[in-house]
Parts: structure tokens; C-alpha cells; sequence
């Protein structure tokens, strides 16, 4: 786990202070180090379930990167005067990881997750966009529970640099947590809807939108999410400012 002097205590949450850059680095380290390393990509809608989890954040706060996957995350820390010192997006995250991989000379990619057709067109893309690269297996998330011995063992058998999970959340990060101590991955990263975007089968938001912050909107709205989203978003608002309300006067 990083050191928690450089952690921004969101609510129940310790978040990394790295930019981009750094946390780049950092897995570029693991992956020099050996695995296994677990890294964490939590936005508000995460952080609002850790609180109501203790499981959930007991996984967070033990990952050896968490960085702030959103402008909620970002703001937060300001407001809770730890700020971070900026948005480091779990989907920016793993695209920058590729490149610096395959400017570096290359390293060995694992997909896992999302539909097989997705999957196996989100590997095809990856291998095509960054040649220096191997994208040594992909799978799809549709297994059984009894199915995951075969999966562990397929993966293990690849052995690659990085595992990319996109189980949603928080099924991702339980499911490397559990898996990653065997599965020996020096980076296990938990993706969300990114391997859907590598393969061209959900759009993401236009660029304008994710300067200004606002890609949390455009999935809400794209994706048909308000009704799910909505209330943990308000939940996780309402919960920060009530932490800053309570802070001791400097």
C-alpha cells in the first residue's frame, strides 16, 4: 500500500496525490518491481458505496494506487482541504499506460470482461494501435463462479505485465482482490466500460465535455443512469460537506 501521508482522506477513502503523469510512473514501477500490485480507480458513486462497505473500502485503502477517477473526487479533496492535485481518469489511466508500454519497448496486456465479441475486438484494436505491445489473452466477464479457477489459470498462464478487469464495479475490485495474490499480475486495474470504448461499442464523451469535467454527466444521460446514479451522486455531495462542516476551525 503507498504511504498515507501522500493519500487525501476522502470520507472513508484514502486517495492518492499523483497526476497523471505519476501514477504512470507508478505502474511502470510495478510492473519493473514485480506484481502483484492492485490499482484503484474510484469516483463519487465508489466512494459512496465504500462508505456504506467497509469491505469495499478496506479493499480500496489497501491498493497500492488509488488515484481520483473524477471531477466529484477532485472537488471533494478541495473542500475537505486535502486537495489532489488533479483528475487522474481510470479510462485516461489505462490508455496512457498502454502508450508509455509500448514507447518503452512493450509489455504483455490481459483483458478480461465485458461481452466475448467486445472483448476480442477491444484486443484486436489495442494489438493494432500499439504494435510494440502483446495483448497475450482476453476473456470475456460472462463466467460462473465455478468457471473462475479456469480463468485464474488462463491468465496465470499468459503471465501478463498488466490484467485490465472490466466487471464493473464494485465486482472488479472484490474479484482482484481475491484473485491477484495468486494470479502473481505485477498491475491488476479494475476498467469499468473502458474495454467497451477500446472496441468502438460505447461512445465516449466528447472531448469538450471531459475538459470541462463533465463525462460523469454524459454516461448518466448516455447510458440511462440517472435513476441509479443520481442518488448516490446527492448522497456523496451531502456527506462531504457535512465532513467539511465538522472539520475543527484552523
Amino acid at each position: 500500500m503507498a504511504d498515507d501521508m501522500k493519500r487525501a482522506q476522502i470520507l472513508s477513502i484514502g486517495v492518492d496525490k499523483v497526476t497523471m503523469a505519476e501514477a504512470v510512473d507508478r505502474c511502470l514501477g510495478f510492473i519493473d518491481a514485480g506484481g502483484p500490485h492492485l490499482v484503484v480507480t474510484p469516483n463519487a458513486e465508489i466512494a459512496d458505496r465504500a462508505g456504506r462497505d467497509p469491505e469495499l473500502a478496506a479493499i480500496i485503502n489497501g491498493a497500492d494506487l488509488v488515484v481520483p477517477d473524477g471531477a466529484g473526487i477532485v472537488l471533494a479533496s478541495r473542500l475537505l482541504g486535502d486537495p489532489v492535485p488533479e483528475k487522474v481518469g481510470g479510462a485516461d489511466l489505462a490508455s496512457n499506460l498502454l502508450k508509455a508500454l509500448n514507447d518503452r519497448g512493450g509489455g504483455r496486456v490481459f483483458l478480461l470482461g465485458t461481452r466475448p465479441e467486445v472483448v476480442a475486438e477491444a484486443a484486436r484494436r489495442v494489438q493494432e494501435a500499439y504494435p510494440r505491445i502483446q495483448v497475450v489473452g482476453w476473456r470475456d466477464g460472462f463466467f460462473r463462479p465455478e468457471e473462475e479457477g479456469e480463468v485464474v489459470a488462463q491468465i496465470r498462464a499468459a503471465r501478463p505485465d498488466v490484467l485490465f478487469v472490466a466487471l464493473g464495479s464494485p465486482k472488479q475490485e472484490r474479484w482482484l482482490h481475491r484473485h491477484l495474490p495468486e494470479l502473481g499480475v505485477p498491475v491488476g486495474m479494475g476498467v469499468g466500460g473502458t474495454i467497451d470504448v477500446w472496441a468502438g461499442a460505447v461512445p465516449r464523451a466528447p472531448q469538450w465535455m471531459i475538459r470541462a469535467n463533465l463525462e460523469w454527466l454524459y454516461r448518466i444521460v448516455r447510458l440511462r443512469r440517472v435513476r441509479r446514479s443520481l442518488p448516490p451522486l446527492v448522497r456523496f455531495g451531502l456527506n462531504v460537506l457535512r465532513a467539511r462542516a465538522q472539520r475543527p476551525n484552523p
